[in-house]
């Protein structure tokens, strides 16, 4: 154990070299990072993102071994990054060549070359990704960075978070990420249980280091003790974090979380554009909807099911995101703006607009992980908190987007009331064209715009003199001239996606068909945008539509005065929308359970609960709607959770107390007790009072201890100042619990003082007793 003559140790010291390890301490440290780094690379390559990511525990290897070599040179900093980036680009580059199934090493290189160049063009362009080669080699150069990282920051110079950070982001990332059967979890405790060895190792280091240059004597297999206990204590906090129960969701929380996330969900979206291919590992099918809905080629949709919906009213459409700035790549969705809405309170003002009926729709998702929220037009309240984001003046709320405040579990649901339109068509003839000053964003066209696209919109709707029988044209004509079909290739690069289907194939798939209409329109002054989300599925014999991937769909929307929008369905593939031809005299029945609709069908209204007109309601942004709110999470759980984290804390602090105390003297530890038992009395001591001085003052408020208070500060003066054992007897067992019984009693006549003084002054003498004296006094007089 460390010498009694050691009282103090400065709070500055050198950090051990990595010459002073030794081949034994090289050998253990790189067999930590070997845990660190391998955990991190196994845990992409099992998640099965792509193939070739088989490639990433060799490349790991080789980042670790670099970095230590580099570490242990004679290099400086700058020179041994140009190198460690040299190696890394020819270790990466020579093992994603191996992938390319060609028969020379010049051919390999010059495909890998090749095919790199082309996703920088498309990514450059703003187009989708379709080679998942690109990714592995991404993939490739993090693992390396953050392995060669962590030999640097293990060996030349000790830089905690340095070291571990990078490996633990990936493992972090990629877990949280995966959803699929694979037991990644196992790596996340393995990087867990390497982090917190290596920093038990890298503190036993410095402090031996510090107690060589001060010639503080030391067990010499104490650090094998301290490795002992560090794996015993890792071990036993990560199972106490396991088994801790889940905290409960937090609104405050979700909310600033959502804040701070605004551009980790962009970064999430242009990440899922770029590399498209990217195998899902998630039980259910995730919605790819974000801010931009780029032209791709072939898709793959499955009968995977995305959701149930229950309808109390006329809905054709679950819509997710509305796009309204088109570019020749695709459709962008430009609400900056965000706000936070509580549960069933307004998502935005009441539209004034006639012909709308309010529909209350249940979803039960299917999806865990997504926070995309699916209405049918126009939501107006969700039963969840959540953020709405668009575009917000004072003239109008143009809502774009709903997310919820966290992401969604297996078959949670959630209620939404929506304003679905059910305009006639003589009503829409005769809207004209007056439209308001923020409409005219919708009109928006690139300057380079192809004149075919303007010339071809002209002669369809040739002849009509209203925007609703203009744009019933536009839909009419690419129903019948338009071929439907999934599997067409992506347009070429540089060429606008709306000239690629109306003038090139002459066929695609809905979001072509929609596009096409939206800026046809357009180019007539027609307000149009663009929507995306899915059809409204299949009926099932208990009321609820079920909704699959292959249900994903793209349809348009064109603004009426007084209407607002209105939906119109240009997919071939779809059911056309059939409206009536003259306003209705009551709201309009919907049709029978198990129609296949060509009309919004939905199953007939429950009797309990009537199909409110708009006009019911009144309400303002924020404001509260009278609808059932949604029940309350238990805060067992997060009580729980909250006791246990505490607890962990706890232990510890604990177990870090014990270690730090082992190695003080029996005079300096009584000592350090005697000083925190009055600090938990509020006792304060000047920091000028000397041992004794405390002794004696703790003395003077629990006499009963005097004596041994005064052997404690002696034997511990004896040692700190005077270099030598004390001859005086050490305190008698017990002192301590003595000292903190006798002190909360005289704290507590303290505390009750002035009401015993009153009480024995009033009936005292009139029930013959007195009370006992109590010390005057809280404070500490330095003459004292």
């Amino acid at each position: 154990m460390v010498g009694e003559s050691q009282v103090g140790v400065p709070r500055a010291f050198p950090v051990a070299p990595a010459a002073s390890r030794g081949a034994l301490g090289t050998l253990w440290m790189l067999f930590l990072l070997l845990l660190i780094n391998g955990s991190a690379a196994w845990t992409v390559t099992l998640a099965g993102w792509a193939d070739g990511l088989e490639i990433l525990p060799t490349v790991a290897l080789g980042g670790l071994f670099i970095g230590w070599l580099l570490a242990i040179r004679r290099f400086s900093g700058p020179m041994a990054l140009v190198l460690n980036l040299g190696y890394g680009a020819v270790w990466v580059g020579y093992l994603s060549a191996r992938l390319i199934q060609v028969p020379t090493w010049s051919l390999k290189l010059q495909w890998l070359g090749y095919r790199l160049t082309v996703w920088v063009m498309e990514a450059a362009r703003g187009g989708r990704g379709s080679d998942p080669l690109p990714f592995v080699v991404l993939m490739g150069a993090l693992v390396w960075l953050a392995a060669s990282a962590s030999a640097w920051y293990s060996f030349r110079t000790i830089r905690a978070w340095r070291a571990l950070l990078p490996a633990g982001l990936i493992t972090f990332i990629n877990a949280y990420y995966y959803l699929g059967p694979r037991p990644l979890t196992l790596f996340l405790i393995t990087y867990l249980l390497g982090a917190l060895l290596w920093l038990v190792t890298v503190h036993y280091e410095e402090q031996s280091y510090r107690w060589r240059l001060e010639r503080v004597w030391f067990v010499p297999d104490l650090g094998v003790d301290i490795l002992r206990a560090g794996l015993v204590v890792a071990g036993l906090t990560l199972a106490l974090a396991w088994m801790l129960p889940a905290a409960g969701p937090s609104e405050t929380v979700s909310r600033a979380w959502s804040e701070v996330s605004r551009p980790l969900r962009r970064g999430q979206e242009t990440f899922n554009r770029l590399f498209s291919s990217l195998r899902s590992q998630r039980p259910a099918y995730v919605s790819p909807l974000g801010r931009t809905l780029p032209f791709g080629g072939p898709r793959r949709l499955s009968d995977t099911p995305v959701m149930d919906v229950k309808a109390q009213g006329p809905a054709r459409y679950w819509r997710g995101v509305v796009y309204d700035v088109y570019t020749p790549n695709g459709w962008l969705s430009s609400g900056e703006d965000e706000q936070s809405r509580a549960p069933m309170t307004a998502l935005t003002a009441r539209p004034l607009w006639e012909g709308r009926a309010v529909v209350t729709q249940t979803f039960t998702v299917y999806l865990p992980g997504n926070t995309l929220i699916f209405a049918a037009q126009h939501p107006i309240a969700v039963s969840l908190p959540s953020i709405v984001q668009g575009r917000f003046t004072p003239q109008a709320h143009d809502l774009m987007m709903i997310r919820s405040l966290r992401p969604f579990g297996a078959q949670q649901t959630y209620e939404v009331i929506s304003l679905v339109p059910v305009p006639d068509i003589e009503s829409l003839r005769q809207a004209g064209t007056v439209y308001p000053e923020w409409v005219q964003r919708y009109l928006q066209l690139p300057a380079n715009l192809d004149p075919r696209i303007r010339r071809l919109a002209e002669r369809i709707a040739a002849g009509y003199d209203n925007p609703y029988d203009k744009a019933a044209a536009l839909e009419a004509w690419l129903r019948r001239n338009i071929r439907y079909n999934e599997n067409i290739p992506a347009p070429p690069p540089g060429r606008d996606g709306v000239v690629y289907v109306l003038f090139d194939i002459r066929q695609g798939y809905c979001d072509y068909y929609a596009s096409a209409m939206a800026v046809m329109a357009r180019a007539l002054g027609i307000p149009a945008r663009v929507v995306s989300g899915y059809a409204q599925g299949e009926w099932m014999p208990d009321g609820r539509y079920r909704v699959r991937q292959r249900d994903a769909h793209t349809w348009v929307e064109i603004y009426f005065p007084g209407f607002g929008w209105v939906e119109f369905e240009p997919t071939a593939a779809q059911p056309p929308i059939l409206r009536p031809q003259r306003p209705l005299t009551s709201t309009p029945t919907p049709p029978a359970p198990g129609q296949t609709d060509a009309t919004p069908g939905t199953p007939r209204p429950t009797p309990t609960r009537r199909n409110l007109l708009a006009e019911d309601f009144d309400i303002q942004p924020g404001e509260a709607l009278p609808l059932p709110q949604t029940p309350h999470f238990p805060v067992g759980p997060i009580t729980a959770g909250f006791i246990g984290a505490l607890g962990l804390l706890g232990l510890a602090f604990w177990i870090r107390d014990r270690r730090r105390l082992r190695w003080l003297s029996p005079a300096a530890r009584d000592y350090l007790w005697m000083n925190r038992a009055a600090w938990l009395l509020g006792i304060r001591f000047p920091s000028s009072w000397t041992p004794m001085e405390r002794a004696y003052y703790l003395g003077s408020l629990v006499p009963e201890i005097a004596e041994a208070l005064e052997r404690v500060a002696e034997r511990y003066s004896a040692v700190r100042f005077g270099g030598r054992r004390s001859r005086a007897l050490p305190p008698p067992q017990g002192w301590l619990l003595r000292l903190l019984i006798y002190g909360l009693r005289w704290r507590l006549r303290q505390a009750l003082a002035p009401y015993l003084g009153g009480i024995r002054r009033v009936y005292g003498s009139r029930l013959g007793f007195s009370f006992g004296a109590h010390h005057s006094g809280g404070g500490i007089d330095r003459e004292s």
